[in-house]
């Protein structure tokens, strides 16, 4: 199946011939649903997609999940071109649920530092704690394409968390697809990036050192994972960052991040007219999306 917030109401969703159908599902979120696998998993073969829904309107599959986390280095590749320190188990660090949005957001930059990241977003399905490999990889509800947008300037002062947590820093969406309807698997889809309409990022998700159950594993043995959280699975190469001269987002330009059998989110950008890191006090309007 595949689930979307659309006008504030979930839907299942069907994308076929450039068109997304739909059914409503008299739920509060999707979050709610995920404690009721077996009614959820009834209202799915009751389905009928007859409503034509517009993408515009889709929203933040998760809006506000309990716990986000992230994972850093988790491509070869990524790992060479930042030059970061290689590891024997996964580097974990967490995001503000409040950067969370939906799949076409206009996002403000805070400074002229910012930089793009496509990765994988996996949705978990039920409490975990201390499990095995097998009940992790059972744990998984889903899957999403995610922006995990960077401020670089903000990261090299070692402030991971705040540097990735400006409002719509973490765009997702553009729904959540159960693993059932990946007839290969997830590891056999592709990653794309493409700034204004130019390839900036290609992956293959089989390239990811770890694999989700690996991580929702070891996330497990300290914290407890709960219905909705989400996990940011790691980046490839080709960050703006990595280039020679390094590249950033700047006003109007336009990220398009796509993964094969998930979709694609696209996110636009305006400048709010100050700096966090110059400590300048102008405030902007923040814009309104959906």
């Amino acid at each position: 199946m595949r689930l979307a917030m659309y006008q504030n109401q979930p839907y299942f969703v069907q994308p076929a011939n450039n068109q997304v159908k739909g059914t409503k599902i008299d739920a509060r979120n999707i979050t709610t649903l995920l404690h009721h696998p077996q009614e959820l998993a009834r209202l799915a073969q009751e389905a009928t997609y007859k409503e034509k829904l517009l993408p515009a309107r889709l929203q933040a599959p998760i809006r506000l999940p309990h716990q986000v986390f992230a994972l850093s280095g988790n491509f070869a590749d990524h790992v060479l071109e930042r030059q970061l320190h290689k590891n024997d188990m996964p580097v974990i660090f967490s995001k503000s649920s409040s950067s969370i949005t939906g799949p076409r957001p206009q996002v403000t930059l805070p400074s002229d530092t910012v930089d793009w990241e496509t990765e994988l977003v996996v949705v978990v399905g039920r409490r975990v704690h201390e499990c095995d490999l097998r009940s992790a990889r059972d744990s998984i509800f889903g899957y999403m394409v995610g922006q995990d947008l960077t401020d670089r300037m903000l990261e090299k002062q070692d402030e991971w968390l705040l540097s990735k947590s400006y409002p719509r820093f973490s765009p997702t969406g553009p729904w959540i697809t159960t693993p059932d309807e990946l007839t290969d698997g997830i590891e056999a889809q592709r990653l794309e990036t493409h700034v204004n309409g130019v390839r900036k990022q290609g992956a293959a998700l089989k390239q990811m050192i770890f694999q989700a159950p690996q991580v929702i594993q070891y996330l497990s043995q300290a914290v407890t994972l709960l219905p909705g959280d989400l996990i940011f699975m790691g980046t490839p190469s080709g960050v703006g960052y990595a280039h020679t001269p390094k590249q950033y987002l700047k006003a109007d330009d336009i990220v398009d991040s796509h993964i094969d059998g998930l979709g694609s989110v696209t996110s636009s950008f305006i400048m709010n007219g100050h700096e966090l890191i110059n400590n300048e006090s102008t405030e902007a309007q923040e814009p309104v999306t959906v």
